[in-house]
């Protein structure tokens, strides 16, 4: 490696000696050759598989994460429709909420183990909001309304549909938490 004027290089070199036709070393032929941008193209693919085996992973733990929370979601809400203590009942609800939580974690984890590549396409965003209502009822639970008021003659926009699902579910989330009977008091 040679550093000239604050940029590095790296270079491949070879040396071997230069002899006459009796043998005799007249001196030594060298190659070097520049191979900067080969090296940092490794180091970038290197990278990429290690980001790609990470977001693998991810997705795997995220699918089987989400497998659980659904059984913890399904009893909680079970209890919850059957409790009449509210001290059991608060504690129930402390239960769903942090379900809630590890479930917007979990889809965090699987948008990371996609490495965020956008696949934006034309979509309508009212049909978007429509297939997505039932989902955000169960992620801010049903003490809170959703009232929808769709543009009929909104245009049809090109974006990638995952994210823009993501964003309206951490608007929910986030609106959902914003509220005074929501908000988590830690000890």
């Amino acid at each position: 490696m040679i550093t000239a004027a604050g940029i590095t290089r790296t270079f491949f070199s070879t040396r071997n000696p230069l002899r006459d036709s009796d043998g005799r070393t007249l001196g030594v032929l060298g190659i070097s050759m520049d191979i900067t941008e080969r090296r940092n193209m490794e180091n970038h693919l290197r990278r990429a598989q290690r980001m790609e085996s990470i977001g693998t992973f991810s997705g795997a733990i995220a699918h089987d994460f989400n497998n659980l929370l659904t059984i913890i979601k399904g009893y909680s809400q079970m209890i919850r429709s059957s409790a009449a203590d509210s001290q059991f009942l608060t504690s129930v609800e402390q239960i769903d909420k942090a379900s809630d939580r590890a479930v917007s974690l979990t889809r965090q984890l699987l948008a990371f183990s996609r490495q965020q590549i956008l696949q934006p396409r034309v979509i309508s965003l009212n049909e978007i909001i429509s297939n997505l209502q039932n989902m955000l009822h169960r992620l801010i639970g049903e003490d809170i309304e959703i009232a929808t008021h769709l543009a009929p003659d909104l245009w049809p926009v090109k974006a990638d549909p995952g994210q823009v699902e993501q964003v309206l579910m951490n608007l929910a989330a986030n609106a959902r938490d914003a509220m005074p009977h929501w908000r988590q008091t830690d000890s």
